[in-house]
């Protein structure tokens, strides 16, 4: 049978930890148990040199003491000390001792007379070969007086201690390895939280976190490197993915841009092959219509290839920010309409109380402007007018505001909604080359004001007319960077005119969308 590999995993990990905590117990054990060996090995010797003490004294008292009674070696006397061997040496070389012992008997050559008490063992045919403490002198009338006293006793003593100390040492090491068990465990508490976060994690909760414990404590320090790691981590996988998703919509938005720009070269293509076969086919001999056909049809591809530039250049070049005073941007876009449309009444309204001034692009601006502008013109109806206003909104503080209102036929809401889509156009039927444009003039105007941070919307009711708004951050008071209007204004920048009071056209009330395209 296979093991899955996640459940290995989980094995390994469980006996890893398993393993960490034995170890650690064992360690407890084995510190314990050493200590505990030496403390008992402390106490053995240190009840043997008391015991060995005790027989010193008892074998000094009896020296001085019964073993001087002449009674205890006569014939046939009782020794009431039966751990006690006695030898007597007189002047005439006679020995008495006295031992009760029959099995072993001390070896009395290896004692020193006069010398400090000693450990001797049995003479050598004993039976057990007993260890004795045993000390000599010479009393006044030049006797030798040994007397030897057995060890047994203390071995006795000693053997009943060490038992006792080992029944003692084994209770404590096994109340050691359940305590310390217990206190391991809550220790590598945080370790197994540790252990349950990585694989929430693994499993694609990047938000789960370790638990925060005190800084000052190990696992705590891991915990706070941790969750940093995480934190950064989280991060990076969150730009990733939003840059994947940016990229994947820009692809997305590129394939339709190239097939929407596909879509509308082919129909003045078309055309312009249609009207070649035409004439070579010898359906027509009227040379002048079929030219003038191609070149109708070769300016709106040209038209259309500007705009494309144009947009691509909102897009993604850089903007030339100065101190844009909007006022005279407004009359400036006016003035070069009114070259293009004489014959319509285009007016520009300063309700600032103040000089309207934005940083931006005066460039890019004047041709947003000119785009809403020319917008309202084309698309308005005949008699069309268009008015500029600038002013401020209480709701809209720290901003300027322009409106670019027409009286013109309006539009319906669902046309409003997607008035700044690329390519889009309200009457699907009518042909670019009858006043429709390419489709893109309010693509341009709004990358171009979302370039500048601002923002633009659309409202507009049918057979009322349509009001676009343009917001824009105000700057600081300064010297405008937009130039005077020269008294000769030059070729696309005539000096515009400026109308006080207010608008004849009202803004319309209609609906309010946010940034979509129109052409």
């Amino acid at each position: 049978m296979t093991v899955p590999e996640d459940r290995r995993d989980d094995q390994s990990h469980t006996t890893r930890a398993l393993s960490l905590r034995v170890s650690l117990v064992l360690i407890i054990v084995i510190v314990s148990s050493i200590g505990l060996f030496g403390s008992s090995i402390a106490v053995h010797y240190s009840m043997r040199s008391v015991l060995i003490s005790q027989a010193d004294e008892e074998l000094a008292s009896a020296l001085t003491g019964w073993t001087q009674n002449p009674e205890l070696y006569s014939s046939g006397a009782v020794h009431t000390s039966p751990d006690f061997s006695v030898l007597v040496l007189t002047t005439d070389r006679e020995m008495y001792m006295l031992h009760n012992e029959e099995r072993s008997r001390p070896n009395f050559s290896q004692v020193q007379v006069n010398g400090p008490p000693r450990t001797i063992d049995s003479v050598p045919e004993a039976e057990t070969n007993t260890q004795w403490r045993a000390v000599g002198s010479v009393n006044s009338g030049n006797m030798i007086y040994i007397v030897a006293k057995s060890l047994d006793p203390m071995k006795r003593v000693l053997a009943g201690l060490d038992a006792v100390l080992i029944f003692i040492n084994l209770i404590a090491l096994v109340l050691m390895a359940i305590i310390g068990a217990v206190f391991v465990q809550r220790a590598l508490a945080p370790l197994r939280e540790v252990k349950s976060t990585a694989r929430a994690i693994a499993g694609g909760d990047l938000s789960r976190r370790v638990p925060s414990w005190s800084p000052n404590t190990e696992v705590g320090q891991l915990s706070l490197a941790l969750n940093s790691m995480l934190g950064r981590l989280q991060e990076s996988l969150e730009t990733a993915q939003h840059s994947l998703t940016v990229a994947q919509s820009k692809e997305e938005q590129m394939r339709r841009f190239v097939g929407d720009a596909s879509h509308e070269l082919r129909t003045p293509l078309t055309s312009v092959r249609g009207y070649t076969e035409l004439y070579r086919s010898g359906a027509t001999d009227d040379v002048d219509r079929v030219l003038d056909k191609i070149e109708e049809e070769s300016g709106r591809m040209k038209l259309l290839v500007e705009d494309l530039l144009a947009l691509t250049r909102a897009e993604g070049s850089r903007l030339n920010l100065r101190t844009v005073d909007l006022l005279e941007l407004a009359l400036s876009a006016a003035s070069t309409a009114r070259a293009a449309f004489p014959e319509r009444s285009i007016e520009v309204v300063n309700d600032t109380s103040e000089v309207p001034v934005v940083k931006g692009d005066p460039d890019r601006l004047h041709q947003a402007l000119l785009n809403l502008i020319t917008n309202g013109l084309r698309h308005g109806g005949e008699g069309t007018a268009v008015t500029l206003r600038l002013h401020r909104d209480p709701a809209e503080d720290g901003h300027v505001l322009i409106d670019v209102i027409d009286d013109g036929q309006g539009m319906a809401e669902d046309t409003a909604a997607h008035i700044f889509e690329r390519f889009y156009r309200a009457d699907s039927s009518r042909y670019r080359g009858s006043g429709g444009g390419s489709g893109l003039g309010l693509s341009i105007v709004r990358s171009i004001i979302g370039q500048h941070d601002g923002a633009i919307k659309v409202a507009s009711k049918e057979g009322v007319g349509t009001t676009f708004r343009i917001t824009l951050s105000q700057a600081e008071q300064e010297q405008p960077g937009t130039p005077e209007p020269e008294e000769d204004p030059k070729p696309g920048k005539p000096k515009g005119k400026l109308f006080n009071g207010k608008a004849k056209n009202k803004e319309p009330k209609g609906s309010e969308t946010p940034t979509r395209d129109d052409g």
